[in-house]
């Protein structure tokens, strides 16, 4: 049998590999289901245990191996889930501890052996663009839905060539639909991106950089076919959906002025 935790030894052996990683994701939001705690995995991990039919194409498209576990849970529930995590051996990042006071929207931990870093984002994902994640987190386990994993991806500002090929494996694997039998929530994403105008310019701008991508050759013709059609189909969709008098106003100001967070001023405020 393969001993896919994480290490517990010392040495340069102990690092840990992506399996590992994976593994020690999935018994973390176990392990807070058994304290009555929620903690849905988002991020890279949560793409590969939501796509194992085309996960293989990550390794083959050259995508770096996962480092660090992203996980999600309730801010009601931080003095729990920071006991867990303490009892489970892991360190509280410094800066975070120092920032307790001052109300915190995002827990660090690194485990002292292994230095595996968790990221847990507490209601809100906070990153070039906000995404409230609590009237959601009891929708599926031990990761978010395909949905929310989506908007995690395509909110991001300086989109990275991993978060593209993420992206063609969650296109690949989902088709649009009503959130049931594994799809991607349609209705649920436009009513994100229809009230919010500088999310759905970022969205807009990352579905074309995404289909750059897949036209590059590289992905397999069958794969690249269902994103390059899911990817249009989105856009129509966007594009013909009604929009709130707050989109309206805010695309008539457009991109003069600032439009997403600074990604580093948000790690700072973390």
């Amino acid at each position: 049998m393969v001993d896919d935790r994480l290490p517990r030894g010392s040495g340069v052996g102990d690092v840990p590999k992506p399996d590992q990683i994976r593994a020690e994701a999935v018994r973390l939001s176990e392990r807070a289901a058994q304290r009555g705690l929620t903690l849905r995995i988002i991020g890279s991990i949560a793409v590969q245990l939501h796509c194992p039919a085309h996960a293989d194409l990550l390794g083959r498209l050259g995508r770096r191996p996962v480092r660090d576990i992203d996980l999600v849970g309730y801010a009601r529930e931080q003095a729990p889930i920071e006991a867990m995590f303490e009892d489970e051996g892991w360190l509280l990042d410094p800066v975070i501890q120092q920032a307790r006071e001052y109300g915190i929207s995002r827990l660090i931990y690194v485990h002292p052996v292994s230095h595996q870093k968790v990221d847990v984002f507490l209601d809100r994902l906070v990153m070039s663009h906000t995404i409230d994640l609590r009237p959601r987190l009891a929708l599926a386990a031990p990761v978010v839905t395909p949905a929310d994993l989506l908007l995690s991806k395509l909110q991001i500002h300086e989109i990275t060539e991993n978060d593209l090929l993420d992206l063609v494996v969650l296109f690949a694997t989902h088709e649009l639909g009503d959130g049931r039998a594994g799809t991607i929530d349609l209705p649920y994403v436009l009513g994100i991106l229809c009230g919010d105008w500088g999310f759905s310019h970022a969205v807009s701008l990352n579905l074309e950089r995404l289909r750059e991508r897949v036209e590059r050759g590289d992905v397999p013709p069958d794969a690249a076919t269902l994103v390059a059609g899911r990817i249009a189909a989105l856009e129509e969709d966007l594009d013909r959906a009604p929009k709130t008098r707050r989109w309206r106003l805010r695309a008539a100001v457009g991109t003069r002025a600032p439009w997403y967070q600074d990604v580093d001023e948000v790690e700072r405020g973390a």
